[in-house]
């Protein structure tokens, strides 16, 4: 039987990420990066495939009552004795893949024999709701390896296929995931950070490092990148705020305060403080941001008027601290380490 690949809108390429600076210190500092590398995900999302019987079913296991057999409505069985069952079998699956999911309700979505490299294997596929606020598909397949995916993944392909005029209904249904901003909501404030999520962007995978990114913006006007885990990971979920994701080269778009320093702003700020330098743009190179109190913006730069380099530390738009240039060997004192000058 041919295979659907229900993630394989082609909206849903993942552009691969470069390699910037980023900023100094900070614990999320390792979050954005992560993405590094990770390549376009072409007509799949690794391999989270779904047969076109699951996904035709996908729209209907809602109706649960569809699921009790005659000989279990006569044993006495309930709608609430399978969804019990189901949540047993679908915890056993999370630990298995691994995945950073502790399942606190699931359903069965579809199931069904079926010919996967030419060997038939019986496939089951679960609609998960985790502890952290995550909701997943989650796919059985043995003897081939489980995969699953986000809510947010689904949600994404349905509305790119749905822009193209094509069907598809399988989108998380569960009464805690059937909301994606309530749930992004709930995934931010679990992880530590309180946000009314009213926007929301999935924007890709790294595979290799089973992780999934997708961008938020709160309430309050900031925002965030999320980095959560897919079935091979156990790491607990990530938030970077946006302007730590640009500095890593992951920028937000849906929110204002992943702004960074930008090389035109950069030459705008050596001429409001008096600084001559004639740099072209491939001597100016943005370091990040410091960790401490100001919060400056770390940029180094070389031109004819500072042949051996200088370090400016640039006050972000409004803030009281102080514009600063330092010569590299002062500035290693801060722990800046200049690159432009290998004689520095």
């Amino acid at each position: 039987m041919s295979r659907f690949v229900i993630l394989g809108a082609a909206a849903l390429c993942l552009a691969t990420f470069g390699a910037p600076a980023f900023a100094q210190g900070g614990a999320a500092g390792a979050g954005a990066s992560a993405a590094q590398g990770a390549q376009p995900m072409g007509n799949h999302m690794g391999q989270n495939n779904m047969t076109q019987d699951q996904f035709n079913q996908l729209s209907e296991y809602a109706d649960q009552a569809k699921r009790l057999t005659k000989d279990q409505k006569a044993k006495g069985m309930t709608i609430e004795d399978l969804l019990k069952q189901d949540k047993l079998d679908a915890t056993a699956l999370a630990q298995s893949m691994p995945l950073s999911c502790n399942v606190t309700d699931a359903v069965l979505a579809a199931e069904g024999p079926e010919t996967v490299n030419g060997k038939p294997i019986d496939t089951k596929t679960y609609e998960v709701a985790c502890s952290n606020g995550m909701g997943y598909y989650l796919i059985s397949q043995t003897p081939e390896k489980p995969s699953g995916f986000s809510c947010f993944a689904a949600q994404t392909t349905h509305d790119a296929d749905t822009a193209q005029g094509k069907a598809n209904d399988a989108v998380c249904k569960l009464k805690d995931n059937a909301d994606l901003k309530a749930m992004a909501s709930a995934v931010m404030t679990r992880a530590g950070t309180a946000c009314t999520v009213n926007n929301y962007r999935w924007i890709g995978v790294n595979a290799a490092a089973h992780t999934e990114f997708n961008e938020v913006a709160c309430s309050d006007a900031n925002g965030y990148i999320l980095k959560t885990a897919t079935p091979g990971s156990t790491a607990p979920v990530g938030v970077i705020p946006c302007h730590t994701a640009a500095m890593q080269g992951l920028p937000c778009k849906l929110s204002s305060n992943g702004d960074i320093v930008t090389v035109e702003t950069f030459k705008t700020a050596l001429a409001q403080n008096n600084v001559a330098c004639d740099a072209s743009n491939d001597k100016v190179r943005v370091i990040g941001q410091e960790t401490g109190a100001q919060k400056r913006y770390v940029v180094e730069f070389q031109c004819t008027q500072h042949p051996k380099g200088l370090v400016a530390f640039i006050p972000a738009a409004g803030s009281s601290a102080k514009f600063e240039t330092l010569d590299c060997k002062a500035a290693s004192k801060r722990g800046v380490t200049c690159k432009l000058n290998a004689t520095n």
